[in-house]
């Protein structure tokens, strides 16, 4: 079976008109997210949230910490309203303190859940009451793999939550085919309220000239190999494999140097594992930035991403954009394959050693950086592509609101 394309009316157009068109106030949408590190899910809807016409839609971001984040001060510079609302393991208390801000800074006319974590499932089963009548729901991961060798408990529960989310939502994206099946199930094609959304990516960065200081900047030798990664610092980037990695790389070439970009709470130890490994001179941390096509641009010779499980894999687009070559695992989704010549799929049940030894082949083989960018503009991951797209959306369900 073919993969859906969207079917929007023309008469909406895109996010892109005048305002003089649009006489009508603005349309409101809620967007539910777990929290504002800046992961691939945040830095999509950073994106799309900045390119989105102001004068026709308002964001607001539900968020389920009242903690400062890494991107937190980012989304309100954009003039987005960050909206703490607490206690989602605990639905009486998450519906009173939701309603309560639903009362204080609606109405809206849209509520978009981001993933599928259980603040997510809560702000669903309340929308309708709290007056929002459209609902959508957005798979960005493949948690299947996840769930391999847990109990019948968690499955349960997990199980449970995306059955929810089905239930309760009145439309539903996938940002890839198996964020689709894992969410909505095998047969997502046959309901036609869920279809494909791939995350439109800013290639622009790309075409920048490199910084010929930024190794130098960051104490890395001008004839180090560097291996990139880029990624939260949790179990699902497996960067334990990548210390794995590591230590054969620097046995065959010690001039090999790794360099991380992210923050989590497994960074602290991941530091002191490569440190009683010997390997913390051929290692670099970075924290989260907004910069990260610079350091690929200017720092990094390849890209490595092990994942255990991936909705698409947006660091690994950007990688091949930046001309990187990229060893990906298995897991992660063939839509972000953009340039085949850049990208080698190895298995993650491969040893650490055929990792190592294929990055290290990977020596002179990165493509010129921006001269291959057509293909990526070209590609499912147009940026304006995808905002129009979500446009569409919104305009199409704030005019036929869900009964």
């Amino acid at each position: 079976m073919a993969v859906k394309t969207r079917q929007v009316p023309e008469s909406f157009g895109s996010g892109f008109a005048s305002s003089a068109r649009y006489p009508q106030p603005r349309i409101r949408i809620l967007h539910s997210v777990g929290h504002l590190l800046r992961g691939g899910i945040e830095m999509w809807l950073y994106q799309m949230v900045q390119r989105l016409d102001c004068n026709r839609f308002e964001h607001h971001v539900l968020v389920r910490t009242d903690k400062e984040e890494s991107f937190t001060e980012d989304f309100r510079q954009a003039g987005i309203r960050i909206l703490p609302c607490l206690n989602h393991n605990n639905p009486l208390k998450y519906a009173s303190n939701l309603r309560r801000v639903v009362s204080q800074n609606g109405p809206y006319d849209i509520l978009h859940v981001h993933g599928s974590n259980p603040n997510g499932l809560c702000a669903l089963l309340f929308a309708k009451a709290l007056g929002i009548s459209n609902r959508i729901v957005h798979s960005h991961n493949d948690v299947r793999p996840l769930l391999r060798g847990r109990g019948i408990v968690y499955k349960s529960y997990v199980g449970l939550t995306l059955q929810g989310l089905r239930f309760f939502s009145d439309r539903g994206f996938a940002a890839s085919i198996l964020a689709a099946e894992s969410m909505f199930g095998a047969s997502w094609q046959t309901d036609r309220r869920w279809e494909l959304l791939y995350y439109g990516v800013n290639f622009e960065p790309f075409t920048e000239p490199g910084d010929p200081n930024l190794r130098k900047d960051l104490g890395i030798a001008e004839d180090a190999f560097v291996v990139g990664h880029v990624g939260r610092f949790h179990p699902q980037k497996n960067h334990q494999f990548i210390v794995r990695i590591a230590e054969e790389a620097v046995k065959r070439d010690p001039r090999v140097h790794f360099l991380f970009i992210g923050d989590g709470d497994l960074r602290a130890g991941i530091a002191a594992e490569l440190e009683r490994k010997g390997l913390a001179q051929n290692v670099t941390f970075v924290p989260d930035t907004l910069s990260v096509p610079k350091f690929m641009l200017s720092a990094m010779d390849c890209f490595v991403f092990p994942s255990l499980y991936e909705g698409l894999g947006l660091v690994a687009v950007e990688a091949q954009a930046a001309g990187l070559p990229c060893f990906i695992s298995d897991r992660v989704p063939r839509e972000a394959v953009v340039d085949g010549s850049l990208v080698r799929i190895l298995r993650l049940e491969d040893p650490p050693e055929l990792w190592a030894s294929a990055i290290l082949n990977s020596k002179g083989k990165r493509a010129r950086a921006g001269q291959h960018l057509e293909q990526f503009h070209s590609s499912q991951f147009n940026l304006e592509r995808c905002v129009a797209s979500l446009a569409n959306t919104y305009e199409f369900m704030a005019a036929h609101p869900a009964s």
